[in-house]
């Protein structure tokens, strides 16, 4: 009579330990499960960390929007709270954004160096928008920018010849800081003159007139509106100083690539 802990296979019998065939092989192949990707699982604890961050940020921004002036210990004692408040709820989605493009496992290191800013800047900068709100969001998103990164060294020699990016990128946060206290009108040439400004930092693939025409969308108005003041003149000082070099890359980059990057 067989045991009744054998079961028949087609090349042998083998014992059942647990209710599972011991010993059984997949013709051609092995029994132990592949090894997961490394990265791959880091960044899906950066979405969670960062989409995380996102959501608690926008919160926070919200909060501070309606009702930060009757909160000012958490919120900061903000002058221009619905500003500052509508300005974390934007930073707060382009975190969010950031956390859900890393995943892509063909990303390049300067497109990973990117989304790494995009958690981590927003992160930092609204530690000045939302008050002790802010501390969980900047937290999750600092930690996440960090985790984003796959190879240190070549982000740093990718950060070391771009570096005009980096700083013309920086300048456009200030200026959105600077436009979030300003008068209506004011405000909105300086959100608008941010934006141009980060777009032409990041936007590698654009050509040198649309470069050029993003940053002087991105200093001219802003400065000759708020020149009474030392704030932006000197962010549109420094920012013509670097379109040197930015508008310099763009037009060597097809003679030296021979083609998209």
């Amino acid at each position: 009579m067989n045991d009744p802990l054998e079961v028949a296979s087609p090349s042998s019998r083998e014992p059942l330990r647990g209710g599972r065939l011991i010993g059984a092989r997949q013709e051609g192949g092995s029994a132990n499960p592949p090894t997961a990707d490394p990265a791959a699982h880091r960044h899906r604890w950066v979405a969670r960390l960062g989409l995380a961050g996102s959501v608690l940020g926008v919160i926070a921004g919200a909060v501070q929007a309606a009702v930060g002036s009757r909160i000012p210990e958490w919120t900061g004692a903000k002058a221009s709270p619905i500003a500052l408040g509508l300005l974390t709820v934007a930073l707060s989605a382009v975190a969010g954004w950031a956390a859900w493009r890393q995943r892509g496992p063909r990303l390049s290191v300067a497109g990973r160096a990117a989304c790494a800013l995009a958690l981590a800047g927003p992160g930092l900068l609204c530690l000045s928008t939302a008050g002790r709100l802010w501390y969980p969001s900047a937290l999750l998103m600092v930690i996440a920018g960090t985790m984003t990164i796959d190879s240190w060294p070549d982000t740093a020699k990718m950060l070391a010849v771009n570096w005009f990016r980096i700083l013309l990128g920086a300048l456009g946060g200030c200026q959105l800081l600077m436009a979030a206290g300003a008068p209506p009108a004011l405000a909105l040439v300086g959100f608008v003159g941010g934006v141009s400004l980060i777009a032409a930092a990041g936007w590698r693939s654009a050509s040198r007139s649309v470069i050029a025409g993003l940053m002087v969308v991105g200093i001219l108005p802003f400065a000759i509106l708020g020149w009474a003041g030392i704030g932006p003149p000197l962010v549109a000082v420094t920012a013509a100083l670097i379109a040197v070099p930015a508008l310099r890359d763009t037009a060597e980059r097809p003679a030296a690539g021979g083609g998209t990057r």
